[in-house]
Parts: C-alpha cells; sequence; structure tokens
C-alpha cells in the first residue's frame, strides 16, 4: 500500500532523507551506481596507462578519446536507475535493481538522445562566455529523470526539465551545489586514506592502486549525490504538479 504523499522538501530535509535513503538500503544504491562506474573504472585505467606508454600526443589524445565513449554510453544508465528506485520509494514501492535497470534498457536511447542534446548545448554555452553553459545545465538538470519516470521523449524531456525549474533557477542551482558540496568532501575524506594507505607504492603499482580507490570513491560517494538530485527533481514535480512524479496524465 503506498504511503502518503511526502510535501516537497527544504534543502536540509533534502540532504537527510538522500542520507536515509542510502543508509536504509546501500547494497541498493551501491549496485546500481557500480554496474557503470566501475567498468568505465577499469577502462580509464587501461587508457591512461596506454596513453601514458604512447609515443606521441596524437595518440595519447585518442586513446583518451576512445575511453571517453563508453563512459558517456554507461555513466547515465546509474543517475537514471538511481532516480527510478529513489522516487519509487516515495510512493512506498520498493522496485529492486533489475526493474529499475531493466526501464532503463527500455529507454536507453532516448535517454541518450536527450542527454546528447543537453550536453552539446553546456559545451556551447561553456563556450560563449561560461555562464550561459551553467544556466542551460541547471534548466535541463531534470531531462534524464523525465525520460525514465515520466516516459518523455527527447525534446518533451528538455520542456519538461525547463519547466520543472521556470521560476527556481536560483533554488535548483543552490541545491544542486549544495548536493556537489557535501559529496566533494565525502570524496577528499575517503580520498586522504587512499593516499595514506598507497603511500607505501610506486611507479605502476600506485598508478593502477589511485585508479581503483578513485574508482572506489566514486562507488561510494555517488549513490548519495544521485538520490539527493532524484529527490530535488521530486520535489520540484510536487511544487509544480502537487502530486509524486510518474508518467504523464498517470
Amino acid at each position: 500500500m503506498p504511503t502518503p504523499e511526502p510535501g516537497p522538501f527544504t534543502f536540509g530535509e533534502l540532504l537527510g532523507r538522500a542520507w536515509e535513503m542510502y543508509r536504509r538500503e546501500p547494497w541498493l544504491f551501491l549496485l546500481l551506481t557500480a554496474v557503470t562506474v566501475v567498468p568505465v573504472g577499469i577502462l580509464s585505467a587501461i587508457a591512461t596507462n596506454a596513453a601514458s606508454g604512447a609515443g606521441d600526443i596524437a595518440r595519447a589524445g585518442a586513446i583518451a578519446g576512445i575511453a571517453l565513449i563508453p563512459a558517456i554510453l554507461l555513466l547515465p544508465v546509474s543517475g537514471a536507475a538511481v532516480a527510478i528506485a529513489t522516487v519509487r520509494r516515495l510512493d512506498g514501492d520498493a522496485v529492486g535493481a533489475g526493474a529499475a535497470l531493466e526501464k532503463v534498457g527500455v529507454r536507453f536511447w532516448i535517454l541518450f538522445g536527450a542527454l546528447v542534446l543537453v550536453t552539446l548545448g553546456v559545451i556551447v554555452g561553456l563556450f560563449a562566455l561560461v555562464l550561459p553553459g551553467i544556466f542551460l545545465a541547471i534548466l535541463w538538470l531534470f531531462a534524464g529523470q523525465a525520460v525514465v519516470i515520466e516516459d518523455t521523449g527527447v525534446r518533451d524531456a528538455l520542456r519538461r526539465s525547463q519547466d520543472l525549474v521556470r521560476g527556481a533557477w536560483w533554488t535548483v542551482f543552490l541545491a544542486w551545489i549544495l548536493i556537489q558540496v557535501v559529496t566533494a568532501i565525502a570524496q577528499l575524506a575517503i580520498g586522504i586514506v587512499g593516499a595514506a594507505i598507497l603511500s607505501p607504492l610506486d611507479g605502476t603499482a600506485l598508478a593502477w592502486g589511485e585508479g581503483v580507490w578513485s574508482t572506489l570513491t566514486q562507488v561510494v560517494t555517488q549513490p548519495f549525490a544521485l538520490i539527493a538530485i532524484a529527490l530535488l527533481y521530486a520535489d520540484r514535480v510536487m511544487r509544480v504538479d502537487g502530486r509524486l512524479p510518474g508518467p504523464r496524465g498517470g
């Protein structure tokens, strides 16, 4: 039976709810994050070592560019799957990792298309004096969530995100910054521990150790950020539509 619909969140409630969700089901959110972060981390480590041994800058650049392709394809999957699991829990539905990933798989190419447009727009905006890129990044922050949770198409996802952010750009921006700062602090703390553990190593062993530790750090810290952003999306939907997120018209 669904739990009563929650009201919109304050910043403190947003972070508190994100931590509580993560703390209650850590293995679910760790799995949804690791399913993309780990393979991308492995490929990145391989590419980094290959690039460092490349004979010229052009070859090193090509190797690094190739390594970006799986990251661009895979990393959005975790964010979308965590968003599905998070939002469904607000409605009292404990969807598992398999169901969340299956839904992302069904909507993958639409999700990919929407995020390609977002990325291209933000890149162009960043080249145009930086500020337009930041503005568009926040304006289209919820495009991916709209695709997998509200079943929108590519263009409708961008319009939906704009509707959710309209009139609250600064609020969304400040909430996003707060989420990133908290996540960065956690990553810094784990990084300090890792530096101490890896200090006896050098050369190739150190490079591989740093790569492994960096990947583990992302696996541990990113679930919190992804949950919090999903809750921020849910907050905007509740404020705009007066209901929890779900398929439009449903």
